[in-house]
C-alpha cells in the first residue's frame, strides 16, 4: 500500500458528471490556468509598483509571482495558523498597501471575526483582497475577497490547473495569450496507475516524470491558460464526492489521533496546545463542513517521522518549507514542525487505518508516543 504523494490516474473511473469544479464556480467570472501560480500572474500588471501585505507563512511561490517591483511586507500567523486582525490594524495604519493577501490553511478558514476586520479595512482604507483559496475553494468559495485564486491540480488528478475568479466582471484580466501544452504528466499519472495496481515495472520512470514536470513547472515564468487535457479530465470529477470523502477521512483520522493520546480533538473546533514537545498534534481546527486539503500536524521530531512514514511507502508533504527570511517566530516553528497527512479521496477507511498504524509505531519509534 502507498499513501501520498503525486495523485495517480484511473481512466476507468472518469464519469459523465454534472457536479463539476466548473459548475461549483459558475457564478463567478472566470479565468481558467495552469495553474494557481499563472492565476496570481494574470493580476501582475495591477499589482506592479503596489504595496501588498502578504502573509509570512506562505507557498514560496506566491512571491515568486509577484512582479518585481511590487513592494511586500510579510504580516504574522500564529500557531493555529489563523491571523491576528490587532497585530494587522497598525502595518496597514502604517504601511499603506494597495492590496490584501488572505490565505486560509489546509481547509479551515480564517475566523469570522478576522474575516469581518478585512472587511471594514476594505472599506476605510480602499483594500483590494486576493483571496488565495487553494486550500479553502470546497470550504467557502469566496468570503471577502475582490479576488479568488486556486491551484485545482492540487485537489484532482489533472496534469494541470488554476483559476482566478471575481464576482465584478470588470476586475477579470484577459485570457492568457497561450494554453499549457501538453506534457509527460498524464503519462506519469497513468504509469503510477499501473504501478499501483498491476505492479508494472514503472515506479523509478513515473518518479522521474513527475520530477521533470515539477521541475518545468517551477521555471515557467509565462502566464498559461489550462490545458485541453486537464480540462477534459477536471470536467469528468465529482466535487460533491470527492468533498465527502475527504471529510470523512479527516474525521476517522482525528478520531485516530485522539485516541493515540492526542489533547483534544481538532475537528470540535476545540483550540488546540500551540505547539506539543512530544506526540502528534493537530495544527488546525476543522469545523465539520470544512474540506481538508490536507490533515496538518505538529511534530517535534518532524524529520525523523517523516523518514520512517518513507520507508512504509508514506509520502508526508510539508507545507510548507519557509526559504525567505523571517523575522516571525511563529514562521519558523511553523515551518520546522508541521507535517501534511494525507486524506484525499484516493483512500478511504482502510488507508487512514494504515496510515494511523503506522503513525503509531513509527511514533513510538521516535520516541513521542
Amino acid at each position: 500500500m502507498e499513501l501520498g504523494s503525486e495523485f495517480d490516474l484511473d481512466l476507468s473511473r472518469l464519469a459523465d458528471t454534472s457536479d463539476t469544479v466548473f459548475a461549483y464556480l459558475k457564478e463567478f467570472h472566470t479565468v481558467y490556468t495552469d495553474s494557481g501560480r499563472s492565476a496570481l500572474g494574470l493580476l501582475a500588471e495591477r499589482l506592479s509598483g503596489e504595496r501588498i501585505l502578504l502573509p509570512d507563512y506562505i507557498c514560496e511561490s506566491v512571491p515568486d509571482a509577484l512582479p518585481g517591483d511590487c513592494r511586500i511586507l510579510f504580516y504574522p500567523v500564529d500557531d493555529k495558523l489563523r491571523i491576528d486582525p490587532d497585530r494587522l490594524k497598525p502595518m496597514i495604519r502604517e504601511y499603506q498597501p494597495r492590496f490584501f493577501y488572505l490565505m486560509h490553511y489546509f481547509g479551515a478558514l480564517q475566523p469570522e471575526e478576522s474575516r469581518m476586520r478585512i472587511a471594514e479595512w476594505k472599506e476605510r482604507y480602499g483594500l483590494i483582497v486576493i483571496e488565495d483559496t487553494t486550500h479553502s475553494l470546497f470550504t467557502a468559495k469566496l468570503t471577502v475577497g475582490d479576488y479568488g485564486i486556486a491551484s485545482l491540480r492540487k485537489w484532482f488528478p489533472a496534469p494541470d490547473g488554476g483559476v482566478l475568479y471575481t464576482k465584478e466582471a470588470h476586475l477579470l484580466p484577459g485570457q492568457p495569450r497561450r494554453k499549457k501544452p501538453a506534457s509527460g504528466k498524464v503519462e506519469a499519472m497513468l504509469l503510477k496507475h499501473l504501478f499501483l495496481t498491476e505492479n508494472y515495472d514503472c515506479n523509478e520512470k513515473y518518479r522521474e516524470l513527475f520530477a521533470r514536470e515539477e521541475e518545468a513547472f517551477d521555471r515557467q515564468t509565462e502566464v498559461c491558460g489550462m490545458s485541453d487535457v486537464a480540462r477534459f479530465l477536471l470536467d469528468h470529477f465529482s466535487v460533491e464526492q470527492m468533498c465527502e470523502r475527504r471529510r470523512k477521512n479527516a474525521v476517522q483520522l482525528e478520531e485516530g489521533l485522539r485516541g493515540m493520546g492526542m489533547c483534544e480533538p481538532a475537528l470540535s473546533g476545540v483550540p488546540q496546545p500551540a505547539l506539543a514537545a512530544r506526540g502528534i498534534v493537530p495544527a488546525a481546527a476543522f469545523g465539520s463542513a470544512d474540506v481538508p486539503l490536507a490533515f496538518p500536524v505538529y511534530v517535534e521530531k518532524r524529520d525523523e517521522l517523516r523518514e520512517r512514514l518513507i520507508r512504509r511507502r508514506i509520502y508526508c508533504a510539508v507545507h510548507w518549507p519557509i526559504e525567505h527570511a523571517t523575522v516571525y517566530e511563529e514562521t519558523e516553528r511553523i515551518g520546522r514542525r508541521i507535517l501534511s497527512l494525507p486524506v484525499d479521496q484516493r483512500y478511504g477507511e482502510r488507508e487512514m487505518e494504515y496510515l494511523l498504524e503506522c503513525l503509531n509505531v513509527c511514533g513510538k519509534e521516535c520516541g513521542m508516543l
